[in-house]
């Protein structure tokens, strides 16, 4: 961000800003809509690995749902680039892997990776200014507890 941005961005109303919280979310629905589709299982599983992260603990479900609608909004207005990089300019440094861990988990649920998917990852990892060892290290890992198919198309 240029620091005339920084400077006009304090006093634009349309800026959004977000937390902690609303940022590894914004991740998580970022990632479970990289392949262009939104199945009902993606979105609980978002609630399921969003309420047993420890920063969410406080959260009840709804208040989770609630957050998540407010995102995809968010996202269907701003797009998921800009969502992104608004999650990387509120995320701590050391939250950092465990979002993209996150996203991983969320996209390899399904057990298909699709090109989309792979940008996703690829343009996730860049942005919040991680190593390329340390994202195919996190990558690696969490295939390991799924079964992946490569796929360069959309899901079926």
């Amino acid at each position: 961000m240029s620091l005339l941005n920084k400077v006009f961005g304090a006093y634009n109303a349309n800026r959004v800003v977000f937390s902690q919280t609303e940022a590894m979310a914004a991740i998580a629905v970022s990632a479970i809509a990289s392949d262009g589709y939104l199945l009902d299982q993606e979105i609980e599983q978002v609630l399921v690995l969003l309420s047993q992260m420890e920063m969410f603990k406080s959260y009840s479900e709804k208040q989770i749902t609630t957050l998540l609608d407010r995102l995809f909004n968010t996202l269907s207005e701003k797009g998921m680039n800009n969502l992104v990089a608004i999650a990387n300019d509120a995320l701590h440094p050391e939250y950092k892997e465990t979002a993209f861990t996150l996203a991983t988990d969320l996209i390899l649920v399904d057990g298909v990776l699709s090109g989309k998917e792979q940008l996703f990852l690829t343009h996730l990892f860049k942005t919040l200014g991680m190593s390329t060892e340390t994202a195919s290290a996190i990558f690696k890992a969490r295939s390991e507890n799924h079964q992946v198919t490569k796929r360069k198309s959309g899901k079926s």
